[in-house]
C-alpha cells in the first residue's frame, strides 16, 4: 500500500492541479461564455467519442492490464503485447467507422429536432474516436508498467490549460463560435500524440513486429478475455454513458449543459478516490498473479474505506454550502441542485464497492462481469427513457445513482461468494456509523444559520466530528501514517 499510497498521491495533485482549471473552464467560463445548448454540444459529443472509442477496442486495454504481468520476464518488449493490442485496436477502429458510415442516415435523425448542432458536428466523432481510443490504450499500457503520471498530466492538466487559453480568446472575440468548437475538439487529439513522443522517448514504443513472440496457445487465451471484456466494457459504456445521449435526444442540449456541469462538480469531488483506483488497479492483476490473497483482502478494504472517508468528507462540505455554488452561475443551472444529490449518491456507492469490479475482472471468473451487464442494459434504457421522460435531468441522474448502487451490490456479493473476500471491517463500520452522525449534526446546525457561518459550520463540523477523529484513533492507519509524515517533514509533528 506504500506505493500505492505515493502514486496516489502524486495522482491525486496533477488531478486537483486540473480540476482547478476544470471548474475555471467548465464551471465558469462554459456557463458564463456559452449558451446552455452550446455547453451541451462542448459536453455530449465527446461522450459520443467515447462510446467510438469503446466500441473499437475490442477488449485491447484490458488484456494489456491482466497479461503484461505474465510478460515482465520474456525481454524487450513484453513479447510484442502492444503490437497484438494496436492489431485488435485498428480492426475495430475499420468496423465501427463502417458501421457508422453505412448507418448514420439512421441515427442521426433522432437528434436533428431537439439537437440540431450535435449532428452538424458529427464528422469530428471519427477523427476523435480514434485518438480517444489509442490514448486510453496507451494510458493502459503504461499503468500496467506503472509509469502511467504523464498520461494523467497530459489529460488531467495540459490539455485543460489549452481549453483554458482558448476560452481566454474566445472570450476577446478572437473568433466565433464556430471557430472556438473546431478548436475546442482539435485540442482533444493533442494528448494521443504527445503520449506517443513521451513512450518513444522513455523506449517503451513496442510496436515493431520483431518484438512479437506470443505464443497461439497465449494469443488464444488473451483474445477470449479480451472478447468477454470487450463486451462487458461495452456493456458498462451503454449504461454509463446512454443517460446523456437519451437526454440530449428527448429533452435537449440545454439540458445536457446544466446535467453535464453538474455531472463535473461530482467528478470533481470524485477524484482522490479515483486516482487511488488508477494506481491500484494494477496490483491487482500482480496480487491474482501470484495468488497472494491476504494481500489482495487487505488493498481490498484500504481502498474502499479511503474511498469513501475522502469522497463523503468532500460531498459534505459542498453539499450543505450547494446553493452557494449554484448562485454564481447563470440562473438556468438552479436547478441542478438535486441533481447533482444523486450523482454523489452513486459515487458513494461506488467508492464503497471499491476494486471489487476489477477483483472479478482480473480472476477466473471475470465472465461473471458480463453476465451481471448484459441484463442491466435492458433495464438502464428503459429507466433513463421513462425517468428523463418524466424529470428530465434529474432523472437521468436518479437513473445513475441506482445503477452505481445495483452494480456494487451485485459485485460485492460475487466477490464474496466465490473468493469469500470483501471490503468491510470493524474500522469501516465505525466510519460509517460516524460519517452519519457528522452529516445529521451539520444538517440540523446548518438549517438554523446562514451566511458566512452556515460557510463556517459546513467546515468545521467535518473537520471536528468526523475527519479529526478518523486520524487520530486511526481508522484508517496508512492514511493516518501518511498525514503523520507530512506533518512532520513541514514541523508539525516531532520526529
Amino acid at each position: 500500500m506504500g506505493q500505492v499510497r505515493k502514486d496516489s498521491v502524486l495522482n491525486t495533485i496533477i488531478t486537483y492541479t486540473g480540476i482547478v482549471l476544470g471548474y475555471i473552464n467548465k464551471g465558469l467560463l462554459f456557463p458564463f461564455l456559452l449558451l446552455p445548448e452550446q455547453v451541451g454540444l462542448a459536453n455530449v459529443l465527446p461522450l459520443i467519442v467515447g462510446y467510438f472509442g469503446q466500441l473499437s477496442n475490442f477488449g485491447a486495454n484490458m488484456i494489456l492490464h491482466r497479461f503484461i504481468p505474465f510478460f515482465r520476464n520474456s525481454g524487450k518488449g513484453f513479447s510484442g503485447i502492444l503490437v497484438y493490442t494496436s492489431a485488435l485496436l485498428l480492426i475495430g477502429i475499420a468496423i465501427i467507422s463502417g458501421f457508422l458510415f453505412l448507418f448514420s442516415d439512421t441515427i442521426f435523425p433522432y437528434f436533428s429536432e431537439r439537437s440540431s448542432m450535435l449532428v452538424s458536428y458529427a464528422p469530428w466523432i471519427l477523427p476523435l474516436g480514434v485518438s480517444v481510443a489509442f490514448f486510453s490504450m496507451f494510458d493502459y499500457y503504461l499503468r500496467a508498467i506503472e509509469k502511467n503520471l504523464f498520461s494523467i498530466f497530459l489529460n488531467d492538466f495540459v490539455l485543460r490549460v489549452l481549453v483554458f487559453v482558448s476560452l481566454c480568446l474566445y472570450y476577446f472575440k478572437f473568433y466565433d463560435f464556430e471557430s472556438f468548437i473546431v478548436i475546442f475538439f482539435s485540442l482533444h487529439i493533442l494528448p494521443c500524440l504527445f503520449l506517443i513522443f513521451y513512450m518513444i522517448k522513455i523506449k517503451r514504443f513496442y510496436i515493431s513486429t520483431k518484438y512479437f513472440k506470443i505464443s497461439r496457445k497465449m494469443q488464444k487465451l488473451m483474445f477470449n478475455y479480451g472478447i468477454v471484456v470487450y463486451f462487458n466494457g461495452l456493456g458498462r459504456t451503454i449504461i454509463l454513458m446512454t443517460d446523456m445521449i437519451m437526454l440530449s435526444a428527448i429533452s435537449g442540449l440545454k439540458e445536457v449543459g446544466i446535467c453535464t456541469t453538474m455531472v463535473f462538480f461530482s467528478n470533481a469531488l470524485y477524484a482522490p478516490y479515483t486516482a487511488l483506483m488508477r494506481i491500484s488497479s494494477p496490483y491487482v492483476s500482480k496480487f491474482w498473479k501470484s495468488r497472494d490473497m491476504k494481500a489482495l483482502s487487505d488493498l481490498y478494504r484500504k481502498v474502499s474505506a479511503v474511498g469513501f472517508f475522502i469522497t463523503f468528507s468532500f460531498f459534505t462540505v459542498v453539499w450543505f454550502n450547494i446553493d452557494l455554488v449554484l448562485s454564481i452561475l447563470p440562473d438556468d443551472y438552479a436547478t441542478g441542485k438535486y441533481i447533482f444529490l444523486f450523482f454523489m449518491m452513486g459515487r458513494l456507492c461506488d467508492s464503497i464497492g471499491g476494486l471489487n469490479g476489477d477483483i472479478l475482472l482480473y480472476s477466473k471468473k471475470y465472465k461473471m462481469e458480463l453476465w451481471t451487464t448484459v441484463p442491466m442494459i435492458g433495464l438502464i434504457l428503459y429507466l433513463n427513457y421513462v425517468l428523463i421522460t418524466l424529470y428530465d435531468g434529474l432523472g437521468a441522474a436518479m437513473v445513475f445513482a441506482i445503477v452505481f448502487f445495483l452494480f456494487n451490490l451485485i459485485r460485492l456479493s460475487f466477490v464474496y461468494y466465490f473468493y469469500r473476500l470483501h471490503p468491510f471491517d470493524t474500522n469501516f463500520f465505525k466510519i460509517l456509523t460516524l460519517s452519519a452522525v457528522m452529516f445529521i449534526s451539520c444538517f440540523a446546525l446548518v438549517s438554523i444559520t446562514d451566511g458566512f457561518l452556515q460557510i463556517g459550520i459546513s467546515l468545521i463540523v467535518p473537520l471536528v466530528l468526523f475527519i479529526l477523529p478518523v486520524y487520530k484513533l486511526r481508522w484508517i492507519s496508512d492514511l493516518s501514517d501518511y498525514i503523520d509524515d507530512v506533518f512532520r517533514k513541514i514541523g508539525l509533528l516531532k520526529s
